[in-house]
């Protein structure tokens, strides 16, 4: 298989990064140029787009971002991907909780 190649805008969108997905006998490698991909953490582009996202993408390929579903589906990494979706999503409802539990407790102190 070849590796799988997209372009990404940066989020200021002064540039375009490279994303590259090539199947490998422990997975799938998913690099990226960007600081956070360079820097071997992940970043939220690629997140996005393993997660079907391609708003961010310079241009879509509807045949590339198939294969990549296809090439992760039921792999560690999307089930790591998923679990940080889920996770991500319960600290977001932690945070808009804890601002209500804030507000109504600064009302009831406020007399």
């Amino acid at each position: 298989m070849t590796s799988l190649i997209f372009s990404v805008s940066s989020p200021e969108g002064e540039g375009t990064y490279r994303m590259e997905a090539t199947k490998t006998s422990r997975g799938v490698r998913f690099t990226c140029t960007c600081p956070e991909g360079v820097a071997q953490a992940h970043c939220e582009h690629r997140i996005a787009l393993l997660l079907g996202e391609v708003g961010h993408l310079v241009s879509v390929d509807p045949a590339a971002v198939a294969a990549l579903s296809a090439l992760t589906r039921g792999s560690p990494l999307m089930h790591a991907v998923h679990r940080l979706a889920q996770a991500e999503a319960a600290e977001a409802e932690a945070r808009a909780d804890l601002e209500r539990a804030r507000q109504v407790l600064a009302t009831i102190l406020g007399g």
